[in-house]
């Protein structure tokens, strides 16, 4: 039998900008001259029919609380991105956003993938006002379960939201906070990874997935790596990251932002990062925060980050070496 070698991701040069920090003023009710320190966090990178790049991302911090906001590049090496005015708001129609956090809108972590000449974009629709069960729940409570919904677009450029027979964009419910997804395909199935937490207990967090055929019916969730030792609590476990590379599969999990703490977990079963004891699974720490790997037309990768919340979304190319 073959071994495998494990491979680890490194920084392959310096980073660039390709979203600064957007400019508000005049697209949200109360964005003025007393703009608050909004932030840049979750994001996603994806390539549009014409050939120019897309990035989507989440802003914190806003007179109106978390909002996606888009970026249109020509190419993945070139620097700030042209700030289209464009940002997608919660609709509370559809059921995101409830009972939420004093009333900020909360909308999240997008991610795009494309199926059959359609982009779907996942994204975080945050509270649904009920825990588990149905029962309704207050914001502060741990028990309220968050949502994952979806949008669709025929050109990646024009969404619509998905609706369900109640109405709703979301997908799914839980468990816990559930936010922050990422997908691949295995086979036949789509498999969406996501943080969230689960038996009403902040630090139960974890990393799930759920599998589709249509990306829009989904399994029930399964919990496939917790281990508190690479960070505690909620926002210890977030932004998972999953990619497929000499034979192995790798999970990419932030512990924290700022100071670009990322951590990386190789195993060859797409459903066991390591529970518990993730030690045998880990493979290195990576300098990046809410990190995205994309790949360019002639197989160079590349990968985002957050580190700099208030700079702006970045990138960095990337390469990988065996483990010694």
């Amino acid at each position: 039998m073959v071994q495998l070698k494990q491979l680890c991701p490194v920084l392959d040069g310096d980073f660039w900008t390709i979203g600064p920090r957007p400019e508000l003023a005049g697209l949200l009710p109360g964005a003025g001259d007393a703009l608050p320190a909004h932030e840049c966090v979750d994001h996603h990178l994806y390539q549009g029919l014409d050939g120019t790049w897309h990035l989507w991302g989440c802003i914190r911090g806003t007179p109106v609380g978390r909002i996606l906001y888009h970026w249109q590049g020509d190419a993945l090496e070139g620097a700030d991105w042209r700030q289209t005015g464009e940002i997608m708001r919660v609709d509370h129609e559809a059921g995101e956003s409830l009972e939420d956090w004093r009333g900020q809108e909360w909308i999240q972590s997008p991610y795009v993938v494309r199926e059959a000449g359609r982009f779907y974009m996942f994204f975080g629709g945050h509270g649904t006002g009920v825990d588990a069960q149905g029962n309704p729940v207050p914001y502060e409570d741990p028990r309220m379960d968050g949502q994952i919904c979806l949008m669709t677009s025929p050109d990646g450029m024009a969404w619509t939201r998905h609706r369900d027979e109640d109405g709703h964009s979301r997908l799914f419910l839980g468990p816990g906070e559930t936010r922050d997804p990422c997908l691949i395909r295995v086979g036949d199935l789509w498999h969406l990874y996501y943080a969230g937490y689960h038996d009403g207990d902040p630090y139960q967090a974890g990393v799930y997935v759920r599998t589709s055929k249509d990306l829009v019916h989904w399994s029930d969730w399964r919990l496939v790596h917790q281990d508190p030792r690479y960070g505690p609590g909620r926002w210890g476990t977030e932004c998972p990251h999953v990619v497929y590379r000499g034979g192995a599969y790798y999970l990419f999990r932030t512990e924290h932002y700022a100071s670009a703490k990322t951590h990386v977990f190789c195993s060859t079963d797409p459903f066991d990062f390591g529970i518990g004891d993730a030690s045998d699974c880990h493979v290195c720490d990576v300098a990046v925060a809410a990190p995205e790997i994309v790949l360019d037309g002639e197989g160079t990768e590349y990968v985002t980050s957050n580190h700099d919340l208030t700079g702006g979304t970045q990138l960095c190319r990337l390469r990988w070496e065996e483990v010694v």
